[in-house]
C-alpha cells in the first residue's frame, strides 16, 4: 500500500499522461485503473488536505457530471468500465466525506458542491419527482451515494446558513418525497424482503437529507408539506397493519423509523403552530396505533431477545414524546391514562427506550395518576434504582442528566414526593446538588431544584434543615440559575419560618401579582391597565434573577391582594409556589385569575387557594373579567395613589323595571352580587331574557338548578360549579326587580 508521497506522485504522474493527450483519457480502461488504484490505497490519504487538493479530483468530478448527464438523457454506454466509473466515483467521494475536519472541509464543499454538478441533479430529482423516472433503473445506487456525500458535507456545517446552490436540491428532495412514488414504494416495501436501489433511495437517503439541513423557515415550511402528503395515506396503512406487526422484519421497522421521525419532526419545529382538525385527527391515530402496538409488545415473553420488538419500541417511544410536543397532541395523549405501560417501558434495559420513557412520563402524568399510590411508589422506586445506577457510571453522563430533569417536572406532585423521602432519596439528591465534580447546569440546578421543591414535604423540610452547611456555599455560585434556586432553599428553610411569625405590614402596595413567566403576555395587560386605573401594583415584570425571595417576601406582606394568575405552569413552577404558600401562610387576601384554557388549580395550588370563586379571564371576554377584578378590588378599601384616597364601592342603580335593563346592567347585577359563576351564562342577557329565566326557574326551580349548572360546566369543566344556596340567593336578588316588573 502506497505511502501519501508514493500517492501524490502517482497522481502527478497521472496528471501528466493526462495533459499529453489534450486533457483526456485516450480509453476508459486508464480510468478504471486509476480508480482501482485510488481505491486500494490508504483511505486516510484521501482526506489529508494537501492531496485533496490535487487536480485529479476536480478532473474525476467532471468525468462523473458528464456520465450522470448522459446516463440522464439516456446516451450512457452499457459497458461494464462505464458502469464501473459511474458507481465507483461518488463512491469515492463519500469515502472522503468519512473524515470530514477543518482542514478539508472547504475543499471538499468546493469540490462537491459545484454549480454544474448541483444543476444537474437538480434535474434528475425533478424528473424521479414528476415522474417516478430512474427508479426502477438500478444505477440510481450512483445518484444515492453523491447524495450522501452532499449530505455529510451538510451535517458538519460551521454555521447553520444553507449554501445558496443547496436552496434548490432541498426543494426537489422535499417534491421527491411528497411524490406519489413515496408512498406506492413505501407500501410496496412493505411486502419485501429486501429493498431495491430506487426505494434505498427515496425511502432512505431522500428522507436522511431532510435531518441535514438546518432548521430554517424553509425546512419548517417544508416539512409541513411533507407532512401534507403523506400523514393521511401512511396513518390509514399504519392503522391497517398494526395488528399484524408480528409479521414486520428489521428492515421494515427502519423504513417505519424514517417516516416516523420525519411526520413528527414538523411537530418538534413548528409547535407553535395550531394543528387544524384533519392533521389533528390524522396524529391521534397515529398515536392509538402506537399505543396498540406497544400495549401488546410489553405482554411479550422474553422481550430483551425480541430484536424486531425491541426496533419497534425504539421507534415508537421516541415518536410519542416528540408529540407530546404539540399542546393539542399532549392533551389527547393525557386523556389515554397509559403511566402503568409508560412505567413497565422505562424498566426495559434499553437505554432509548428507558431515556424516551422517562421523557413521555415527566410530561403526561396528571394529578389523579399521582395520586394513585402504586404509581407514586413505582415513579420513586425506578427513578432511585436508575440515579444509583448512573451517578458514578462516566458512560451513562447523558442519562443521569436526563433522569434529574425528568424527576424535576415529576417531584411537583406530593405523593412523588412522599415516596421518595420513603426511599430515602435525600441524600442520593443532596450529593447530586453539591458534588463539584457535577457539572452545575446539568446536574446541580435540577438536583436542587428538586430539593426545593422537596421542602413542601414535612419530612424532607426536616432533613433538609439539616444539609444547610453543604448547601449554603452555593449561593456564591457563579451560575445565577443556580444561586437563584439555592436562594430559594434558603429562603424555605431559614428565613421563611422566621418571617411568619413577624407582624404585618402597612399597605404599600394595593395588589402583588404572582405569575408564571409562559403568561406575561396576559399578565402584562392585566397590569398595565390597574396601573391606568391607579392602582398600586408590585410585580416583578422581567422575573430577573436578581429578585430574591426576599424581595418577593417583602411585596407580599406589604400588599392588599394577592393576584394569583393560575395556569398549568403556574402550578408547574416551583418560585410560584414559593411565593402563593408564602401568601397563604400569611392569610393574605388572593384573588385566583384563571389565565389559560382548562387550568385547573388542583393539587397544591387548590390547598393555597381555598376559594370557590375565579376571576376567569379565558371563559369570559377580557373586559369583563377585568371589570369583575376591578369591581372585587373595589369591595374593599384600596388606595389609589393618583388622589390619595380610598374610594368605597357603590351600590349601582339599576332601571326600575328589568325589562329595561341592558346587557351591560346584568353584566353589573352579577358582578355587583358576586354571581361570578353565573357570568358565563347569564352575562350574555338582556333584563327581557333575564326576567324570562326567572319565570321558568319559578316554574320549575330543581330543574332549572340543574339546567343551568351543567351549562356552566359544559362551557369549562373546570368552572366554579354552581351551588345550590348561590342558585337561591340569585332567585331572591333578582326578585326584586322582577317583583317591581309585576307590580308596577
Amino acid at each position: 500500500m502506497e505511502s501519501l508521497d508514493q500517492l501524490t506522485q502517482s497522481f502527478d504522474a497521472i496528471i501528466t499522461k493526462y495533459d499529453e493527450k489534450s486533457n483526456s483519457f485516450t480509453d476508459l480502461s486508464s480510468l478504471k485503473d486509476f480508480l482501482q488504484l485510488i481505491s486500494h490505497s490508504n483511505e486516510k490519504h484521501l482526506y489529508e488536505s494537501d492531496l485533496l487538493h490535487h487536480r485529479l479530483f476536480v478532473i474525476l468530478r467532471d468525468w462523473y457530471l458528464k456520465l450522470l448527464r448522459q446516463w440522464r438523457l439516456n446516451t450512457l454506454s452499457n459497458n461494464e468500465q462505464v458502469s464501473f466509473i459511474f458507481e465507483t466515483i461518488p463512491n469515492l467521494f463519500i469515502k472522503m466525506s468519512n473524515h470530514i475536519s477543518e482542514k478539508n472541509l472547504s475543499t471538499l464543499r468546493e469540490l462537491i458542491f459545484h454549480q454544474p454538478l448541483i444543476n444537474e441533479l437538480n434535474i434528475c430529482l425533478e424528473e424521479i419527482a414528476s415522474s417516478g423516472k430512474y427508479l426502477q433503473d438500478s444505477q440510481i445506487k450512483s445518484l444515492d451515494n453523491i447524495f450522501r456525500a452532499i449530505q455529510r458535507l451538510e451535517r458538519h456545517r460551521s454555521d447553520t446558513k444553507v449554501d445558496a446552490c443547496l436552496t434548490k436540491l432541498f426543494d426537489n428532495i422535499v417534491k421527491c418525497i411528497c411524490s406519489p412514488s413515496f408512498i406506492d414504494m413505501f407500501i410496496h416495501s412493505t411486502t419485501q424482503e429486501n429493498d431495491g436501489p430506487g426505494q434505498k433511495f427515496l425511502l432512505h437517503t431522500c428522507t436522511d437529507y431532510i435531518y441535514s439541513h438546518p432548521t430554517d423557515q424553509q425546512h419548517k415550511q417544508s416539512l409541513i408539506d411533507i407532512r401534507r402528503s403523506l400523514l393521511q395515506p401512511f396513518s390509514q396503512w399504519l392503522v391497517q397493519q398494526s395488528s399484524s406487526y408480528q409479521l414486520w422484519n428489521l428492515r421494515m421497522t427502519v423504513i417505519l423509523r424514517q417516516l416516523c421521525f420525519i411526520l413528527t419532526l414538523s411537530l418538534q419545529l413548528n409547535r407553535s403552530i395550531d394543528l387544524d382538525k384533519d392533521t389533528f385527527d390524522q396524529y391521534c391515530r397515529l398515536i392509538d396505533s402506537f399505543l396498540n402496538i406497544l400495549q401488546s409488545i410489553i405482554q411479550t415473553e422474553n422481550l430483551i431477545n425480541n430484536k424486531i420488538a425491541l426496533s419497534l419500541m425504539g421507534t415508537l417511544t421516541p415518536n410519542l414524546y416528540t408529540m407530546t410536543l404539540s399542546g393539542q397532541l399532549e392533551k389527547y395523549i393525557k386523556n389515554k391514562h397509559m403511566t402503568s405501560l409508560v412505567l413497565k417501558l422505562a424498566d426495559i434495559e434499553n437505554d432509548e427506550i428507558q431515556l424516551n420513557a422517562f421523557r413521555i412520563l415527566s410530561i403526561i402524568i396528571t394529578e389523579q395518576d399521582a395520586n394513585n399510590t402504586s404509581n407514586a411508589m413505582n415513579i420513586a422506586d425506578l427513578f432511585m434504582k436508575f440515579l444509583s445506577k448512573v451517578i458514578d457510571d462516566q458512560n451513562q453522563m447523558l442519562k443521569f442528566y436526563n433522569l434529574l430533569r425528568c424527576l424535576k417536572h415529576l417531584i411537583q406532585y406530593d405523593p412523588i414526593k412522599d415516596e421518595l423521602v420513603k426511599q430515602n432519596g435525600i441524600p442520593l439528591l443532596v450529593r447530586c446538588a453539591t458534588d463539584i465534580k457535577f457539572k452545575p447546569l446539568q446536574v446541580q440546578q435540577p438536583a436542587l431544584e428538586i430539593l426545593l421543591s422537596l421542602t413542601f414535604n414535612e419530612h424532607a423540610y426536616r432533613q433538609l434543615k439539616q444539609n444547610l452547611p453543604q448547601i449554603k456555599p452555593l449561593i456564591s455560585s457563579p451560575h445565577q440559575v443556580v444561586s437563584r434556586v439555592v436562594d430559594g432553599l434558603l429562603w424555605r428553610l431559614e428565613t421563611q419560618e422566621k418571617r411568619l411569625v413577624s407582624k404585618g405590614n402597612t399597605w404599600k402596595y394595593d395588589v402583588m401579582i404572582s405569575y408564571s413567566h409562559s403568561d406575561k403576555e396576559l399578565t402584562y395587560r392585566i397590569y398595565d391597565l390597574l396601573i391606568k386605573d391607579d392602582v398600586r401594583v408590585w410585580m416583578d415584570r422581567d422575573e430577573t434573577f436578581g429578585t430574591t425571595m426576599i424581595t418577593k417576601a417583602d411585596a407580599i406582606d406589604q400588599s392588599n391582594y394577592i393576584l394569583i394568575c393560575v395556569s398549568d405552569e403556574y402550578k408547574e413552577n416551583l418560585y410560584c409556589r414559593c411565593e402563593a404558600t408564602y401568601a397563604a401562610d400569611r392569610h393574605c387576601q388572593i384573588i385566583p385569575l384563571i389565565l389559560t384554557l382548562n387550568a385547573h388549580p388542583d393539587g397544591w395550588l387548590s390547598d393555597v387557594i381555598r376559594r370557590k370563586s375565579y376571576i376567569d379571564f379565558v371563559v369570559l371576554d377580557f373586559d369583563l373579567a377585568y371589570k369583575t377584578l376591578r369591581s372585587e378590588l373595589c369591595s374593599v378599601e384600596i388606595h389609589l395613589s393618583k388622589n390619595d384616597i380610598r374610594s368605597v364601592r357603590v351600590k349601582t342603580e339599576y332601571p326600575e323595571t328589568i325589562e329595561q335593563w341592558t346587557n351591560e346592567n346584568v353584566r353589573e347585577f352579577l358582578q355587583e352580587y358576586q354571581f361570578d359563576c353565573l357570568l358565563p351564562v347569564i352575562s350574555p342577557m338582556n333584563g327581557c331574557l333575564l326576567n324570562d329565566l326567572f319565570t321558568m326557574c319559578r316554574q320549575n326551580r330543581e330543574s332549572m338548578f340543574h339546567t343551568i349548572k351543567n351549562e356552566i360546566l359544559a362551557l369549562n369543566k373546570h368552572a366554579q360549579p354552581l351551588t345550590l344556596y348561590t342558585y337561591l340567593r340569585f332567585l331572591n336578588e333578582i326578585q326584586k326587580y322582577v317583583t317591581k316588573a309585576v307590580y308596577y
